[in-house]
């Protein structure tokens, strides 16, 4: 069989692969995304090992769901710490439990929390769920802020295709969504946004809850379900492609998160020639993610995108629309001066 005709069966075979993809992607539903219960296994777990245990005496586990009823088990010592994992596991819900028994540590998960044990049992630990709250979650805009969405109407925005209005003051991006544009231009700011993730188990990487917000048209603080990952250059709070987060701060999905983002636009002289990169400061749920990091390029997919030249002149907020539900609401920014 020739070179010519493999590569005629290969392309054949993506393109099916492709059209698979796509149709199960359409044919996941907002009530899929958006239960009115979240899976009560799902979610952030901290306890302490007993008392024999004194140089970490702080345990926790990061539960996520990878549908047919699978899920990944992530214990750590400490959550929202760059830190080794003590051990990644896959087990299978059996009997409306979770049990592991890995790198000489057993345990069972149940909506009641984890109990488990090390060795021969004389040190244990037990584990209860743990929500995280922003300390900025609802926060009142400034009597000097700029509302982009108060939950009533898109008046700030152009041409909100695909968006829709939801009760209690939330926006939400739908499949079929365009890119949200402001219709007010902007150098340097502070922005604050609050996010909700769509609960999609069965999907991976990039296809699982993919957002972003986006300084001056072109700089993107990446929204992504990528609660209980590494935390990558391409995940939840990173500038894409330019800066992976210090820590992994993202919750799990259905849970509201927030962005407090300070953006300073680069700089330029008299004749135009650029003088400073842009940088920017994110708070992820109220952790800090990225500390005035210098960008010095676009944070876009392809190479060329990244290599082209900081904007010269005020650009809109943007909100990504990415194939997925996203939720948002409260957003405002307050203009800083430089």
């Amino acid at each position: 069989m020739s070179k010519t005709h493999y590569m005629r069966i290969a392309a054949l075979w993506f393109a099916i692969q492709v059209c698979f993809a796509a149709a199960a992607v359409a044919a996941i539903t907002f009530e899929d995304c958006f239960p009115e219960e979240a899976d009560p296994l799902v979610g952030n777990w901290k306890g302490r090992w007993s008392e024999d245990e004194d140089v970490d005496p702080d345990i926790a586990a990061q539960v996520f769901a990878l549908g047919q009823d699978r899920y990944q088990i992530r214990l750590v010592s400490k959550l929202f710490m760059r830190a080794p994992p003590i051990a990644i596991v896959e087990e299978t819900l059996e009997d409306g439990k979770l049990t592991f028994d890995t790198h000489g540590l057993r345990g069972e998960i149940t909506p009641e929390g984890i109990t488990g044990a090390r060795g021969r049992g004389r040190v244990t630990f037990g584990m209860d769920k743990f929500y995280h709250v922003s300390p900025t979650m609802g926060m009142a805009p400034p009597e000097n802020a700029i509302v982009l969405f108060d939950g009533s109407n898109f008046d700030q925005w152009r041409d909100p295709e695909g968006w829709e209005l939801l009760d209690d003051g939330v926006m939400m991006v739908t499949p079929d969504g365009k890119n949200l544009h402001s219709k007010q231009h902007f150098e340097s700011v502070h922005l604050h946004v609050e996010f909700r993730l769509p609960s999609m188990p069965r999907s991976r990487g990039q296809s699982r809850g993919n957002s972003g917000v986006f300084l001056q048209g072109v700089y993107e603080v990446q929204v992504l379900d990528s609660f209980g990952l590494e935390g990558y250059y391409d995940e939840c709070g990173a500038l894409y492609k330019v800066s992976p987060p210090w820590v992994n701060a993202c919750l799990p999905p259905l849970e509201w998160q927030t962005f407090d983002i300070t953006y300073h636009a680069p700089k330029f002289n008299d004749d135009g020639e650029l003088e400073a990169y842009p940088r920017m400061t994110v708070l992820h749920n109220g952790i800090l993610i990225q500390n005035d990091r210098e960008m010095p390029e676009i944070t876009a997919w392809r190479e060329e995108g990244r290599l082209a030249p900081p904007p010269s002149a005020p650009g809109p907020i943007m909100l990504q629309a990415h194939g997925n539900y996203v939720q948002f609401r409260n957003v405002w920014l307050q203009e800083l001066s430089e």
